[in-house]
C-alpha cells in the first residue's frame, strides 16, 4: 500500500482562481476529513483555469491541457468530481470533461478504458435553491459505466433555501452540520475503498 493515497479534485466551479469557490470550500472540508483515515496527497484542479477544448479525443489541439489532465487521473487513487449547480443541472465544465472522458470508453487513450478501474470516485455538488439528488445521480451513472468504483454515501452537498439571497447561502452552509457529517462519511468510505482495491484489485 502506497505511504499516501493520491486524491486528485477536478473542480467545474465556473468561477476563476484565486475568487472564492464554494464548491472548492466544500472540496476542502471533505479533504480535510480524510485526514482523520489515511495520509493523503491532494492536487484541486480548478476546470475553469484550464484550457480543455471542445472535443471528444484524447487530444483536440497542440495547447489542449486534458491529457495532462488525464495522466494525472491514472496515477490518482481516489477522484472527486465536484460542480456547483447551474439551472438544475451540472456546470457545463463538469459537462465538457464529461464528454471528454469519452476517450476513456473508446479507448483511446494508451491505457483504454481499463485505466479507470480500481479507481475510486466521489461527489460534491454545491448550489442555491436547485436540487442536488439529479445532479448527483445523472454524474454516478457516467462514472460507474466509466469503470469507477463508488462507495456507500460517496457524496456531499449543500444547496440554499427557496428565497433567500445566494450572497448568504455561503454563511448558512458553514453552519450547517449536515455538510461536515456528510463529508465525513464521504471521506472515511473513499479511503476504505480505495484501501480496499489496492489490495485486492478488481481485474
Amino acid at each position: 500500500m502506497p505511504a499516501k493515497l493520491k486524491v486528485l479534485v477536478l473542480n467545474a466551479s465556473l468561477k476563476h482562481g484565486p475568487e472564492l469557490s464554494n464548491t472548492e470550500e466544500v472540496v476542502n472540508v471533505v479533504l480535510g476529513k480524510m485526514q482523520k483515515f489515511s495520509e493523503i496527497e491532494s492536487e484541486i484542479i480548478r476546470l475553469s483555469d484550464q484550457n480543455i477544448p471542445v472535443g471528444l479525443g484524447y487530444k483536440e489541439s497542440d495547447d489542449d491541457q486534458w491529457p495532462t489532465i488525464v495522466k494525472k487521473m491514472v496515477a490518482a487513487n481516489i477522484i472527486i468530481f465536484a460542480t456547483p449547480i447551474w439551472w438544475g443541472q451540472r456546470s457545463s465544465l463538469m459537462q465538457r470533461i464529461i464528454e471528454r472522458m469519452d476517450a476513456f470508453d473508446e479507448g483511446t487513450v494508451p491505457e483504454g478504458r481499463g485505466a479507470l478501474l480500481n479507481k475510486v470516485a466521489g461527489v460534491v455538488v454545491t448550489g442555491s435553491e436547485d436540487g442536488a439528488q439529479q445532479v448527483l445521480a445523472s454524474i454516478m451513472e457516467v462514472l460507474t459505466f466509466m469503470n469507477f468504483t463508488l462507495p456507500p454515501q460517496c457524496c456531499t452537498y449543500w444547496v440554499g433555501e427557496v428565497g433567500m439571497d445566494s450572497k448568504t447561502d455561503r454563511e448558512r452552509r458553514l453552519q450547517n452540520q449536515a455538510v461536515g457529517q456528510m463529508a465525513e462519511a464521504t471521506a472515511k468510505n473513499l479511503i476504505y475503498y480505495a484501501q480496499l482495491l489496492i489490495e485486492h484489485p478488481l481485474k
